[in-house]
């Protein structure tokens, strides 16, 4: 395999219930740097896609490369991968009995072996770059939902990741939160982290993706730059969509 290409879907597919069908022959490649944003309609299989490559959603059929590895053999120790891919959701999963600072450090701790002395270095690092240095010592429920956002993205990337997923992060921010949000998602992309971002900020996929993915019932209906798929794109269902929404 390319070893600029850092995940790569073959055939992927799930089925629900043995009929419904959230993803049909799904074939993807993301290459190391590149910011993918994954745009459709709700229910077209968007999330359960980002959820199947690290294995949240366990795939009915298909294969996931990671870095080379398939991760849907049994014999791939799927820990050890999930390690190298952050995850954000749309609800931030903190620990709210934790402060911020502990919920940062006690992945790197428990999993890298990192001294509390290192991790807590990094984490107030990481916080220091989002505006969020004096909230070091605050709980879960002391944050806006944008600070506990921002929270979730440096908690991953403590874990040092190669990959970062998102599934909608902003989707549950009220409006004036969503800024400070993608303002961090957009200095990571800066900084060439490879992202993979479910999301329906359409001025964020334009400014921000090198590919975008539209897709609706399971499948990818169209792949391009952004150019090509907001300003360019002949798929009648695709210009459908974005009258909708733009």
């Amino acid at each position: 395999m390319n070893d600029n290409i850092i995940i790569k879907t073959v055939n992927l597919t799930k089925t629900f219930k043995d009929t419904i069908h959230a993803l049909c022959d799904v074939n993807t490649e993301i290459h190391k740097g590149e910011v993918v944003v994954v745009i459709g309609p709700s229910g077209s299989g968007k999330s359960t896609y980002l959820r199947s490559l690290n294995l949240l959603e366990e795939p009915t059929g298909g294969q996931i490369f990671f870095e080379g590895i398939d991760i849907t053999s049994p014999k791939t120790d799927i820990n050890k991968m999930r390690m190298k891919m952050g995850m954000v959701f749309q609800q931030f999963n903190l620990f709210p009995h934790m402060t911020v600072l502990k919920n940062m450090t006690l992945a790197p701790v428990k999993l890298l072996n990192l001294s509390t002395e290192e991790a807590e270095k990094k984490a107030l690092s990481l916080l220091d770059r989002v505006g969020l240095l004096d909230r070091a010592d605050a709980y879960p429920s002391q944050l806006s939902g944008g600070q506990k956002q921002r929270v979730a993205i440096v908690r991953a990337l403590c874990m040092n990741p190669d990959v970062m997923l998102f599934d909608e992060p902003t989707s549950a921010l009220d409006p004036e939160m969503v800024g400070e949000v993608l303002d961090v998602m957009k200095s990571l992309a800066k900084e060439g982290m490879t992202m993979i971002v479910v999301t329906h900020e359409m001025g964020f996929a334009k400014e921000v993706a090198d590919k975008v993915i539209f897709m609706e019932s399971g499948s990818i209906l169209a792949e391009g730059t952004p150019e090509e798929i907001f300003d360019n794109t002949q798929n009648a269902r695709l210009q459908s969509f974005l009258g909708k929404v733009l």
